[in-house]
């Protein structure tokens, strides 16, 4: 079958292919008597009209016209799986809550989740916080980023006096939306696990913080430690807390002085120690301190760290530990000589990140295509510096991994791609549908796939493709 160069002749081979996952790619060009064919076959069945309620990737349009179907029919079920499809437009939802009987108990949880749904506009949370009754569903709007300042203004004064006010204060401590001086409403009379919230909100006013020091709550002490706007007094006091989570957010902590990541690099806990081996400031005694540190954590912390130098490198590159070997030859700053000789490490999983580094040269993977180990040979296949034969050889592997590998690989030529567009697992494929390397031709014939989602993608791709022809074409006249 001849490729379509329109999007008309492509939605009438969708019409004509009977394939609901096809007709769901293409409706949203469809028009007239296409438009027609296609919904008989999208919601002629109820089954149909279920799956694709709930079908993650159902494209915006489809669920908007299920929405509109359902409006007059009522189909409770398949509402529901609408209005907690994570795609469902705003239109969608709104019309469904418009149009809901709001007096039955299956009313309430359809209400529940369209509070609850990131697409719910904006003012139907409002209408919600204002006029709805039902607690779960006023929570639900507490919970919702999309909710402003005004929505969750609006919960806190209409809830002051309910039992759930409690669990709306911590909802709204989590709220992206909430102001400065919301959090100053809800912060001194609430729990420890709501007045840690606050202080982490990225709103909370400085006010907060200067009172949170003196409070002697674990968790707020945990939340204070991370917090970049707290004085070197408070950090150092905190740094010697006798839980070991608030002195961790101590040594992460970016406003943290040398003298105290010097305190922190001695600490009993291996916890805090891999947090400061992690850190981008470490001075050169800090890092010769932590290379002799006998958690092999805090090494392998060390190792993946960018600011270390050559030595350091080559000092952990000897390690009696394989995964501290391993993060050495992982790390960007690798040098090539250094990849070299852990290329030829006793431990496979040591040579696999030799064969994941980009900067492993081409003789290196030709070495290391040589081994059997999956884990290495996944590297070779998606590193760009391997050689279009070896390639060619690892896309007939037994091993998926590693032929997933190759498609992955940007430097894989078309030649070496087109064996693998009849690979037996279908999500390599599918894959393969979006690759710059393929041509129209080779992919087409993956329209006729065995598995729905292969061919929902290749009508989806041809829909695009053909929808930037036409922009091309208005732009150029």
């Amino acid at each position: 079958m001849n490729i379509p160069d329109n999007v008309v002749d492509l939605v009438k081979l969708a019409i004509v292919a009977g394939d609901v996952y096809s007709a769901a790619a293409v409706y949203e060009v469809a028009t007239g008597l296409d438009k027609k064919q296609l919904e008989t076959r999208l919601f002629g069945k109820r089954r149909d009209a279920l799956l694709l309620a709930r079908w993650e990737h159902t494209p915006t349009s489809v669920l908007q016209a299920l929405a509109n179907n359902t409006a007059n029919n009522m189909d409770s079920a398949v509402v529901v799986r609408l209005d907690k499809n994570p795609n469902t437009p705003s239109h969608a939802l709104s019309k469904l809550y418009a149009d809901g009987d709001k007096g039955g108990k299956a009313s309430l949880s359809l209400s529940v989740l369209i509070a609850q749904h990131r697409h719910t506009p904006l003012s139907v949370l409002e209408s919600i916080a204002k006029f709805d009754d039902d607690m779960e569903s006023l929570l639900a709007v507490s919970k919702n980023p999309v909710a402003n300042a005004d929505v969750l203004s609006i919960l806190m004064a209409r809830m002051v006096t309910s039992h759930k006010y409690d669990l709306l204060k911590k909802n709204v401590a989590a709220n992206p939306s909430a102001t400065s001086d919301l959090l100053e409403q809800i912060y001194f009379d609430s729990d420890a696990y709501t007045r840690a919230a606050v202080i982490g909100h990225v709103n909370c006013p400085q006010s907060l913080i200067v009172h949170a020091v003196n409070d002697d709550d674990v968790l707020v002490m945990r939340q204070l430690a991370a917090d970049s706007r707290v004085s070197e007094v408070v950090l150092a006091r905190l740094a010697v807390s006798k839980d070991h989570a608030v002195r961790v957010s101590v040594a992460a902590n970016l406003a943290v002085s040398k003298v105290l990541i010097r305190q922190l690099i001695h600490d009993d806990s291996d916890a805090v120690r891999r947090a400061v081996a992690a850190r981008l400031d470490l001075t050169a005694a800090n890092v010769k301190c932590l290379m002799s540190d006998s958690d092999h954590w805090v090494r392998l912390w060390l190792a993946r760290n960018l600011t270390v130098s050559r030595k350091v490198l080559e000092r952990l590159a000897v390690d009696h530990h394989a995964d501290v070997r391993r993060a050495v030859a992982r790390n960007p700053s690798c040098p090539i000589g250094l990849l070299k000789v852990l290329a030829k490490d006793e431990i496979a999983w040591v040579r696999s990140a030799v064969a994941y580094q980009h900067k492993s040269p081409t003789a290196l993977m030709l070495a290391l295509a040589e081994e059997s180990d999956i884990d290495v040979l996944s590297g070779v296949a998606s590193n760009p510096h391997t050689p279009q034969r070896v390639l060619q050889r690892l896309t007939t592997s037994t091993e998926a991994d590693v032929r997933r590998g190759v498609i992955l690989n940007h430097k894989a030529a078309r030649n070496t791609l087109l064996p693998l567009l009849e690979d037996p697992y279908y999500l390599h494929r599918l894959m393969l549908v979006a690759s710059t390397k393929l041509k129209d031709e080779d992919k087409w014939h993956l329209h006729e796939d065995p598995d729905f989602q292969v061919r929902f993608v290749v009508f989806r791709w041809f829909l695009n493709r053909l929808n930037k022809v036409i922009v091309q074409q208005m732009v150029s006249h």
